[in-house]
């Protein structure tokens, strides 16, 4: 589950899931900033460290700067959140993280830009993100979004095969997706072994409302079909902020039952 679902330091976040029974997790960019911008980041990431190793959990992948502009139009923007991106991906390996988010650039540039000179510039940012990952033993996963660039299946396999980097696949978000009116059960069958990593969450197909799975028009049971058939063994991780709730009571249940449904979607396929 990701991080961001509490609004605490991220060691006091592991411990407050894991007491509704999460062991694993994604790190929110919201942690990550917090961890960037303090006066003593070792200490965050050390308190963070022991609280995973005491509690015996695990920190699978992180969601690298949300606000980066990886095809900025200008090249001092573009160094800036390559610098950023740089930085988080650093704090999620001391975290043990190897797999990182990050969204491809250009859709908050200025109107008018030619999608090709963003496709270059994306090409060439990933190339050195791809190589700063594989330095650490680390893989990005791109993620789908939802504008009109980079939105489909298509899109996303023609940007990975123009980066061509080992180190680089993709993150399916099914939100995203869905506010595309995409067909999510066939875009996974389209990534096939590109898929690294996933956000799972739900919506109405017209906001991004990020819920838990059964709170929109998503359907899941042919999107898990899907899943399945293409022997997917990556990261399933619940990005669902629109669960947050400011009654800590209530905000427990909900991540309580987040659980029990991703533990049901993913369990054995009830063969009646």
């Amino acid at each position: 589950i990701w991080t961001a679902m509490c609004k605490l330091p991220l060691h006091d976040t592991f411990s407050t899931l894991s007491e509704c029974g999460w062991r694993s997790f994604e790190i929110s960019t919201e942690h990550l900033v917090a961890i960037e911008t303090s006066n003593d980041p070792d200490s965050l990431i050390n308190a963070a460290r022991r609280c995973l190793q005491e509690l015996n959990l695990s920190a699978l992948k992180a969601h690298l700067l949300i606000q980066a502009d990886v095809a900025a139009v200008t090249a001092q923007d573009r160094e800036r959140d390559i610098t950023r991106l740089t930085m988080h991906m650093d704090i999620a390996c001391r975290l043990g993280v190897k797999n990182v988010v990050i969204h491809p650039g250009g859709y908050r540039s200025a109107s008018g830009r030619e999608q090709k000179t963003i496709r270059k510039l994306n090409i060439q940012s990933f190339r050195r993100l791809g190589d700063f990952a594989s330095e650490r033993n680390m893989h990005i996963g791109i993620e789908n979004m939802p504008h009109p660039w980079f939105a489909s299946s298509t899109d996303l396999l023609e940007l990975l095969q123009l980066i061509d980097h080992p180190a680089i696949g993709i993150t399916l978000d099914t939100s995203h997706a869905n506010m595309c009116s995409a067909d999510i059960a066939e875009m996974v069958h389209d990534f096939g072994p590109h898929l690294i990593a996933t956000h799972i969450s739900d919506n109405d197909g017209v906001s991004d409302q990020h819920l838990i799975p059964g709170g929109g028009n998503i359907d899941w049971l042919r999107l898990m079909k899907s899943l399945r058939e293409i022997d997917y063994s990556g990261l399933f991780n619940l990005e669902i902020p629109g669960e947050r709730h400011k009654v800590p009571e209530l905000h427990r249940f909900k991540t309580m039952y987040a659980l029990k449904v991703a533990g049901w979607l993913t369990g054995p396929v009830d063969s009646t």
